[in-house]
């Protein structure tokens, strides 16, 4: 139960980054141990109160930062203004 919870939290989070523009997608995949962090500490908030709220929020920041590191290798991350592509270049989606 604990665990379906965790992934039904990680597809919510996933859909709300599907949503954002590639810019600022690419702003979060460039900052992974940040992303990680604030993850982890707005689903404790979120789910604050029973042992099992913060299973849940913690398999769900789980299951996020390995969203975040295929994310990575995937689409790519920008680090000092520069564009490493990962198997998908989206350098055309960022220019716009």
């Amino acid at each position: 139960m604990i665990i379906e919870s965790g992934m039904i939290v990680a597809a919510g989070l996933l859909l709300a980054f599907f949503k954002c523009k590639w810019t600022w997608r690419m702003k979060m995949l460039s900052s992974p141990l940040g992303m990680d962090c604030t993850i982890f500490i707005v689903l404790n908030i979120l789910h604050w109160g029973t042992f099992s709220g913060v299973m849940v929020a913690a398999v769900g920041a789980l299951i996020c930062s390995g969203l975040i590191s295929l994310g990575r290798f995937l689409f790519g991350y920008v680090e000092k203004n520069i564009y490493y592509p990962g198997v998908k270049n989206v350098s055309k989606e960022l220019i716009k």
